[in-house]
């Protein structure tokens, strides 16, 4: 009855993450830059570490999952953020063997995810044509505010996150 907690919480993500945006001061929202949530993507780190931390599977088929959900709500491509929000989710659980489990790790597992996810999309989309940003743009303009964003996001549901997802694994919450 807890594992259905992780779903709720990922559903929950995906719908806020589409509205996230519209929430940020108009000087930010209209802007140069892009700010992007990859919210899913950071809970789902999480999910591995502490949801999961003995079967890598189950958070990579969610990775797949609500990349494809992602990929039906938000994009019109089926099977780009399918791809890479699975192959960053497993940068990370890669990662997270050869370093220690605590916040400024993890954040540091984050960054290189998120850096792996966009550099992805970003491939991808410039294959397919529909990006044309050089890779200075892409970086000072797009990576750097949503890296800045998405980790502040990171420390802000890292601590409750933690509790819910330890529980989850081990059936205590405190």
């Amino acid at each position: 009855m807890k594992r259905i907690i992780v779903p709720i919480i990922l559903l929950f993500m995906l719908a806020v993450e589409g509205v996230a945006i519209e929430l940020l001061p108009s000087s930010i929202k209209f802007a140069d830059v892009y700010i992007i949530p990859h919210w899913i993507l950071l809970f789902l780190i999480l999910v591995a570490l502490y949801a999961y931390p003995n079967n890598s599977m189950i958070p990579i088929i969610y990775a797949a999952l609500f990349g494809l959900m992602i990929d039906i709500v938000y994009t019109g491509m089926l099977g780009i953020y399918m791809f890479v929000l699975a192959i960053s989710l497993y940068v990370a659980q890669l990662l997270n063997r050869l370093l220690q489990t605590n916040i400024s790790m993890i954040l540091l597992i984050s960054a290189i995810s998120l850096l792996a996810m966009e550099i992805g999309l970003l491939a991808i989309y410039s294959l397919l044509g529909f990006s044309t940003m050089s890779l200075w743009d892409f970086f000072i303009y797009r990576f750097l505010p949503t890296l800045i964003a998405n980790l502040l996001f990171m420390v802000v549901i890292y601590y409750p996150s933690k509790k819910i997802l330890s529980w989850v694994n081990d059936g205590e919450i405190m």
